[in-house]
């Protein structure tokens, strides 16, 4: 992380490459909103307090993955806990810009549940 935060400012991290399956016009759309990150969300680690977390939780695994998988191993951890409600979806990392209604209709699956 460090050495990609060195080739901006110090201090973020750029934007990683999007998914092969998004189309020109979604490319053109999101290259003008996207922004750097700061290191920080991927160094500073969260510390939670209060006990065992009692809200539902869901994962949503996309299924049109790069070669190298990172989602992969979270998914197979998450899959068959029984505290954690599993989805799997046909779209790539940036769902929520090659496949929104998709996305969208799955979420609103997910809020629908009783918890």
């Amino acid at each position: 992380m460090q050495q990609l935060a060195k080739a901006g400012d110090g201090w973020r991290v750029p934007s990683n490459p999007l998914p092969p399956d998004t189309s020109d016009a979604d490319v053109k759309w999101i290259s003008e909103r996207r922004l750097p990150q700061s290191i920080k969300c991927f160094e500073q680690p969260l510390k939670m307090h209060g006990g065992d977390l009692s809200l539902p939780r869901s994962y949503i695994y996309v299924t049109r993955v790069a070669p190298a998988d990172p989602f992969r191993p979270f998914a197979e951890g998450v899959k068959n806990d029984r505290h954690w409600r599993y989805y799997e979806l046909d779209a790539s990392h940036s769902a929520h810009i090659t496949a929104p209604a998709a996305l969208a209709q799955l979420l609103q699956t997910i809020v629908s549940q009783p918890t």
